[in-house]
């Protein structure tokens, strides 16, 4: 994929400059470059804890989640098949 997107950037260039359509001159200028405290950093901050916190949630398993977890494992704990015959009166 790094060798594609190599490839690509490649002929992108070639087919630009073969049209002449590199400038010559960069006339960009960069303006200081510094972290604002402004709104958009706390919005930031508050949706990067609330994802934290929304991914922790999503991401325990569902025996942790529900009410009824020690009766619930100690069920899944005991084997499936006890290795007798089923002699239970139903």
């Amino acid at each position: 994929m790094l060798l594609a997107m190599a490839v690509a950037a490649l002929i992108v260039e070639l087919i630009f400059g073969g049209f002449a359509l590199i400038p010559s001159e960069h006339k960009s200028r960069v303006v200081e470059a510094s972290i604002t405290w402004d709104y958009t950093t706390w919005l930031n901050l508050a949706f990067l804890v609330l994802a934290g916190l929304s991914s922790g949630v999503s991401s325990r398993p569902a025996a942790q989640r529900c009410c009824a977890c020690p009766a619930m494992l100690r069920m899944m704990n005991r084997p499936a098949y006890h290795g007798h015959a089923h002699h239970h009166a139903h």
